[in-house]
């Protein structure tokens, strides 16, 4: 499933927003001020962690700015960071209250449903280490969805080899990034460790908003022996 992205920047300028103005209504308590200028400093960490590419520091500074606020706006921002490290049950978990607690609706609730589901399909597929399901018909050619399914059948009976043409031949008929990524399973099964790396990087190429793109470039690193 494709959706739009969503970085954090244009919403965290509406969380800081929307926290310290609720800071500004009651800053006749201190404790209240306090607590919102400490969620506005770990907002901030959380940002340039996640610029530098430091995530887990980055859900670590937004998580317990949340706990402060809860913003819903910021709880989406937390199911951002662990989206992109591909910690699926707890972005799925954010994502859920920012629907809850923010109430989007019409095409922004759509593309948070619509992430929800991508999530339950990249951890599903990490179960079944391949894409199970071909993509969309309009997408495919019949030729590419019958190589396709035929791989996936072999390589679900331990025949690699066979699986690699198959998924090959799909290839040459509709290069996307499904069949990238089965090529790349497949092709560290048979022990082909530059050649996995390879159909990886491409696959994160053609779909850079992948909701396992933390997983894949965490199997990159494996498979570069870092």
């Amino acid at each position: 499933m494709r959706q739009k992205s969503t970085g954090l920047r244009t919403r965290w300028a509406l969380v800081i927003a929307c926290v310290w103005g609720a800071g500004l209504a009651s800053l006749g308590q201190a404790q209240e001020g306090d607590r919102v200028a400490r969620a506005r400093a770990l907002f901030q960490e959380g940002q340039a962690a996640y610029d530098a590419g430091r995530f887990a520091e980055a859900a670590e500074r937004m998580e317990r700015a949340w706990r402060l606020t809860r913003a819903p706006e910021l709880a989406f921002n937390v199911g951002r960071v662990y989206e992109r490290m591909s910690e699926y049950d707890k972005a799925i978990r954010f994502f859920r209250i920012y629907l809850r607690r923010g109430r989007p609706a019409g095409e922004e609730r759509a593309d948070i449903e619509a992430r929800i589901e991508a999530l339950r399909a990249a951890k599903a597929r990490q179960r079944n280490q391949v894409f199970t399901a071909p993509p969309s018909d309009d997408e495919l050619t019949q030729e590419a969805r019958t190589f396709f399914l035929r791989g996936v059948s072999l390589y679900r009976q331990g025949h690699y080899d066979a699986a690699m043409q198959a998924f090959v031949a799909a290839y040459r008929f509709a290069p996307l990034p499904e069949v990238l990524y089965n090529l790349a399973v497949t092709a560290e099964r048979l022990g082909s460790r530059r050649d996995a790396v390879d159909y990886y990087r491409e696959y994160l190429r053609l779909r850079p908003n992948a909701p396992d793109r933390g997983h894949v470039e965490r199997e990159i690193e494996r498979l570069r022996g870092r």
